[in-house]
C-alpha cells in the first residue's frame, strides 16, 4: 500500500461521518481514527499489527520498535466497562500480568454483557479508555507487552 493510497484514505475519512476505519491489504493492517478516539488532535492515526505505520505517531515509533507490544481491540459497539459490576473493583490494573482467555473488560451491546478476553499472555501497559465510554468495533482498549517465548 504506498503513501498516495493512505493519503486518499484519510482524506475520504475526514470529509465522511464514520469516525475510524480500517483497511486490510496483505499482512498490512492500516486503522486510520478521528475525533475522539484519535491518539492525535490534528491528523488521523494509522497503525498495524506488523508494526509499520504509514504516519508515524509517538505510539505508533514505539510500537515499531518494540514488536512485543500488542493492542486489543474492541469486537463489536457498545459501552466499555472495566468491572464486572458498578462499585466493585476492575478485571485489571495497568501493571498487572494477564493470561491469554483471561477476562480484561466488558462490551455492553444491546443488554447482553460481551466479555472482552486476552489472546495473548503478558502485561498490561495501558488501558485506553475511561470506564463507560462508547466503543465500536475496532477501537483500541488495551497495550498489551507480550511474553517472550
Amino acid at each position: 500500500m504506498d503513501l498516495e493510497v493512505i493519503e486518499r484514505l484519510m482524506q475520504m475519512l475526514s470529509n465522511s461521518d464514520v469516525e475510524e476505519m480500517e483497511v486490510t491489504e496483505g499482512n498490512l493492517r492500516i486503522r486510520l481514527a478521528k475525533g475522539a478516539t484519535a491518539r492525535s488532535n490534528t491528523t488521523p492515526v494509522a497503525s498495524s499489527h506488523n508494526a509499520y505505520s504509514a504516519i508515524q505517531t509517538a505510539d505508533a515509533a514505539e510500537a515499531a520498535i518494540d514488536s512485543n507490544v500488542h493492542t486489543i481491540v474492541a469486537g463489536l459497539p457498545g459501552t466499555f466497562y472495566r468491572a464486572p459490576a458498578p462499585g466493585t473493583a476492575p478485571f485489571i490494573n495497568a501493571g498487572d500480568e494477564i493470561r491469554d482467555g483471561q477476562q480484561l473488560a466488558i462490551v455492553e451491546a444491546m443488554k447482553m454483557m460481551n466479555p472482552v478476553e486476552a489472546d495473548c499472555d503478558g502485561t498490561v501497559l495501558e488501558i485506553l479508555l475511561d470506564d463507560a465510554a462508547a466503543v465500536q468495533a475496532g477501537t483500541p482498549l488495551f497495550r498489551i507487552r507480550k511474553l517472550a517465548g
